[in-house]
């Protein structure tokens, strides 16, 4: 068997494997005595089917697979053996391939075209964008503290129910007066005043004690709709219940203080409004980036592409995205959509993988796939300061995680363009102008509108 390299342009080549007879026959005659044991032929006994049968029956397929099995790796070690940094995976070269007799030709010839990977040189000095910086101004700050006290109450367990109170309640189907036995039944049920539709139905409730037990219907205090949510779909609809109240929960507008800067910020020290309101704002700014940074990236690829010029086979590419699409959109297809939809994708994949062959740390690793997942799962948790027994069992709910392929993959992507991100924005010169969130939104709503 001899393979052999020639150059047909700047960046395709043609890979010739040739086999002879002897390469595959051995191979191809083991398959057709394997096949002959499993044969089973009318008129002959299992295993005992003729070998020159066999061979008229199974001949051209065991040779095919054969050769297939033999070529590929032939080819996969000349790649490997040679260095080829290659765009893709080889394409028969329909410039030299030709019908193959296997009966009568002693000598085969396989044809692959390959596209070799362009060099690619990056000068990230060029690269120039404008984009915002998204600030959190005062009222943007005001906004966010009113809404902080709304969702961090102060909250007490008073003995007795009041008018704007959260109720948890034990609750059982009832009929006269009575509980049903066997009837519907929910141990835990957390009931708000605020949903109560009239005054008079909240006096059903209003100055009864913990521990409390009385007949409610729920239809009727709530409606319909608010009853189901309450206690499930499953529950009878328009029945009344036996309710126990278990606690009162009253809930307190919180003064700023340093109670209320700690809920807030449990990890620093902040002693004064000033200083929680410069928080409030770092934190802001900290998301708004976050945000804004998903729709920075496109931008830094998009001029990357644009500053780095390189040349691509564009035919051969076209002939193996349609052969990867194995059928599902047609050559017409991509020829329509290959500037807009592939070409551009390409591009990037080749700076990127450039960029990260460079700068081997934008690589994503094993560990930063586990740290993300236990972050996603157990915010807020520190890993490094669990006991063992603690860390073993959060494994093995990662361990379970990481059996999903697909969703692994979503991880090593997040993580990538958040490297990515960060990397660029220290690389590229970013003319960044500072701008409010309702500014930026507004000037992005302006810009789908123009396009």
């Amino acid at each position: 068997m001899n393979t052999t390299q020639t150059s047909k342009g700047e960046q395709l080549v043609s890979i010739q494997i040739n086999v002879v007879k002897d390469d595959y026959e051995p191979q191809v005659k083991n398959e057709l005595k394997k096949l002959q044991k499993k044969a089973n032929v009318p008129g002959f006994r299992p295993g005992m089917v003729p070998l020159g049968m066999i061979k008229k029956m199974y001949g051209v397929q065991a040779t095919i697979e054969v050769l297939n099995s033999l070529v590929s790796e032939t080819l996969n070690n000349y790649i490997l053996d040679n260095k080829l940094d290659l765009i893709g995976y080889p394409l028969s070269d329909p410039d030299h391939q030709q019908p193959l007799d296997f009966d009568h030709q002693d000598s085969l010839d396989f044809f692959f075209e390959a596209a070799l990977r362009p060099e690619i040189h990056i000068d990230y000095d060029k690269v120039n964008i404008d984009f915002a910086h998204v600030i959190a101004d005062d009222a943007a700050i005001d906004k966010t503290i009113e809404e902080l006290i709304e969702r961090n109450p102060n909250i007490t367990h008073p003995d007795t129910v009041g008018e704007d109170d959260t109720l948890e309640l034990k609750v059982r189907e009832a009929e006269d007066g009575k509980e049903i036995e066997n009837g519907f039944q929910k141990d835990y049920v957390m009931l708000s005043m605020k949903d109560i539709r009239t005054k008079t139905n909240k006096k059903h409730f209003i100055g009864k004690e913990v521990g409390a037990e009385f007949i409610v219907n729920f239809a009727d205090i709530l409606g319909d709709e608010k009853a189901a949510t309450l206690l499930g779909n499953d529950a009878p609809a328009d029945s009344d219940y036996n309710v126990i109240i278990d606690d009162v929960r009253h809930e307190e507008k919180p003064e700023l203080n340093e109670e209320f800067f700690k809920k807030i910020f449990p990890n620093k020290d902040i002693n004064d409004s000033e200083t929680f309101r410069a928080n409030v704002k770092e934190e802001m700014e900290r998301q708004y980036t976050s945000e804004t940074d998903r729709i920075l990236l496109p931008k830094m690829i998009d001029a990357l592409i644009e500053n780095t010029p390189f040349n691509l086979p564009d035919e051969f590419l076209k002939r193996w995205i349609t052969e990867n699409n194995q059928g599902r959109l047609s050559a017409d297809d991509i020829e329509k959509n290959y500037e807009t939809n592939y070409k551009k994708g390409l591009q990037w994949q080749l700076i990127e993988d450039r960029i990260v062959k460079e700068n081997m740390d934008l690589a994503i690793t094993d560990e930063e796939v586990n740290a993300f997942i236990r972050s996603q799962i157990f915010p807020g948790l520190d890993y490094e300061t669990m006991d063992d027994d603690m860390k073993g069992r959060l494994d093995k709910i990662v361990d379970n995680y990481l059996k999903n392929e697909e969703q692994i993959n979503n991880v090593k992507n997040q993580l990538a363009d958040v490297k990515m991100t960060n990397f660029l924005k220290t690389k590229l010169k970013i003319n960044y102008t500072d701008q409010t969130y309702d500014d930026f939104i507004k000037s992005l709503e302006n810009g789908k509108r123009k396009a």
